[in-house]
């Protein structure tokens, strides 16, 4: 009995590992060694800044809001990392919406 319960409790743990690894997967997060500060950075930038940093539309001046958050970035590094790795940012904008907001980024973003 003792061995059926041990192999029964092998298999649920394994069968959690795996739906664990699959959410990990399916949705994009921050890199985990970033930390909190850039996974903070990043939800913020995406709630004021996306509409300015998308591929589709027109490249438009950022909003105050979207300033602020941007001269807030922590890890500037790990945000420009992760960002550039998304196929739906334009790294223009991002250029654009950097200097508009007076906040210099390394150019070697978005870079191989």
């Amino acid at each position: 009995m003792s061995q059926l319960s041990s192999a029964a409790s092998r298999s649920l743990a394994a069968t959690l590992l795996l739906l664990l690894a699959a959410a990990t997967i399916a949705r994009p997060v921050a890199p985990a060694a970033a930390g909190a500060a850039c996974n903070n950075d990043i939800v913020a930038l995406r709630s004021t800044c996306y509409r300015y940093v998308q591929d589709d539309g027109p490249m438009m001046q950022p909003s105050p809001h979207c300033c602020a958050t941007v001269q807030g970035i922590a890890n500037a590094t790990c945000v420009c990392d992760y960002f550039s790795s998304l196929d739906y940012i334009n790294l223009d904008k991002v250029f654009y919406v950097a200097g508009q907001c007076h906040v210099a980024i390394p150019w070697s973003c978005g870079g191989e």
